[in-house]
């Protein structure tokens, strides 16, 4: 199965929105999509195609960390609704967060980001990114997507689903 999963390796459920490159949306071209409900130990398909060649950004959090990075963007402020918004899209209960940036090399056709708490089997591979919490302070760089080369074929996983 090619996909982007995301998978909850900690004790606390997770509430994670990704972006995917989206020829739709202007002039940042990123959907971002979420909030997805992981419960701890689960795996949640978040993109259904292949994912190789493509970067993807995510960001998630729970009642006491966060997985973010410098790709800022406004996601909404309660982690109970839906929503799938172009990167540059906000509503009045938003707020700012920095997405991390996930580059995934072109042989890959399926990948998975990990998100723990500690650096146990901290290794990553090829098809496999394991996220750690982001440090308390905040870095102050904003940073926006590059256009995408090309669009691959594919398409988010609606945050419904079971799959």
């Amino acid at each position: 199965m090619m996909s982007l999963f995301f998978t909850n390796n900690t004790s606390n459920t997770i509430y994670a929105a990704y972006a995917y490159p989206s020829s739709d949306c202007h002039p940042t071209n990123y959907s971002k999509m979420g909030w997805y409900r992981i419960e701890p130990g689960d795996t949640r398909e978040v993109w259904s195609g292949s994912v190789g060649g493509t970067t993807f950004y995510y960001y998630a959090e729970d009642h006491s960390n966060s997985w973010r990075g410098t790709y800022r963007t406004r996601l909404p402020r309660s982690t109970s609704s839906d929503f799938h918004w172009c990167w540059n899209y906000s509503s009045g209960s938003s707020r700012q967060v920095g997405m991390r940036r996930l580059s995934i090399d072109s042989s890959v056709d399926s990948y998975t980001v990990e998100f723990g708490r500690t650096s146990q089997s901290l290794l990553s591979t090829k098809t496999t990114h394991k996220a750690l919490p982001s440090k308390s302070e905040d870095s102050g760089i904003r940073r926006i997507p590059r256009r995408p080369a090309r669009f691959k074929k594919g398409t988010p996983v609606p945050v419904k689903s079971k799959r």
